[in-house]
């Protein structure tokens, strides 16, 4: 029996049979009130170095919006730190139904978990599509267009996934994770992302969507992404108080540096340099921002 889910407010577990021996288990999380580390319930936090990192996604049909990431944003182990950061997500054109992602993971592996995570403060956090796999063997078709059956041309089905709620908001952070009571939810290089809209009400139903994560049965391990700060801290001085902000959105992986390593060090000098550098009547400044810099 083929899988299909729909998932109501709050937080759901669904479990559809596909075969008699195993059984596809999609698990939605939705968090109303989220936070930038994507800590979920029943979901796994996103990862930083899954199957997908160095996996090449490709747009089969459909067109990205100019306004948002582009593909990488999906695979590249980072997520936003607010609910409406459209350069930090993919997102469909504006206007238009979705489309379809390619994911070719450069070699079939045993596949154990699939991961899917969006966040928005409207109808852009649900997440609505089909996902496909396949091995690439036989009459396979690598680029199928909508309006050709995936299942007809070397693709299987493996899930339906739809996180509207029946009743309620659709905003907030969505988590979503697809598995197989059976271990692993079979052996595939290839996944068909099959993306709908959320609403056709106005031309905004495409989904932010954050990251993609394919979880290999056979990893030694899976380290979670580290989410961005900002970091405040206040300190008392000869020359009085002040207050250094550390923001860390566009590196998250110096977090946790930043705080243990870099604070001290303003800690200490900035007396320091205010007492070396006097100037007539200069009041040293009490707030202190810092911004660390793209790689």
């Amino acid at each position: 029996m083929k899988s299909h889910t729909r998932v109501f407010a709050g937080v759901s577990v669904l479990v559809c049979a596909t075969v008699s021996l195993a059984e596809i288990r999609i698990v939605a999380d939705h968090s109303e009130n989220p936070t930038a580390s994507f800590k979920f319930k029943n979901v796994p936090a996103p990862s930083k170095n899954d199957a997908a990192t160095k996996g090449r996604f490709t747009i089969v049909d459909g067109e990205e919006d100019n306004n948002g990431g582009t593909l990488d944003r999906l695979h590249d182990g980072r997520v936003p730190t607010e609910d409406d950061q459209p350069s930090e997500n993919f997102f469909f054109q504006a206007g238009t139904d979705g489309g379809r992602i390619l994911v070719d993971l450069g070699g079939a592996i045993d596949i154990q978990q699939v991961n899917t995570y969006s966040w928005h403060p409207t109808t852009r956090g649900s997440q609505v599509y089909q996902l496909y796999a396949s091995d690439g063997q036989g009459d396979f078709n690598s680029q199928p267009k909508k309006g050709t059956a995936p299942d007809k041309c070397g693709w299987k089905l493996v899930a339906k996934v739809d996180t509207r709620p029946k009743e309620g908001e659709d905003g907030g952070q969505y988590g979503v994770s697809i598995s197989d009571s059976g271990g692993t939810i079979g052996k595939y290089r290839y996944l068909l992302f099959d993306v709908s809209r959320t609403e056709a009400n106005d031309g905004f139903g495409n989904t932010f969507y954050s990251e993609i994560d394919v979880i290999d049965h056979n990893a030694t391990e899976v380290v979670e992404t580290v989410a961005a700060q900002t970091i405040e801290k206040t300190y008392e001085a000869d020359s009085g108080k002040y207050q250094i902000t550390i923001d860390t959105s566009a590196a998250p992986d110096l977090t946790e540096w930043a705080d243990r390593e870099l604070a001290p060090v303003v800690r200490e000098w900035y007396p320091k340099i205010v007492q070396m550098l006097p100037v007539k009547d200069m009041k040293p400044p009490a707030v202190l921002p810092s911004r660390s810099e793209k790689a």
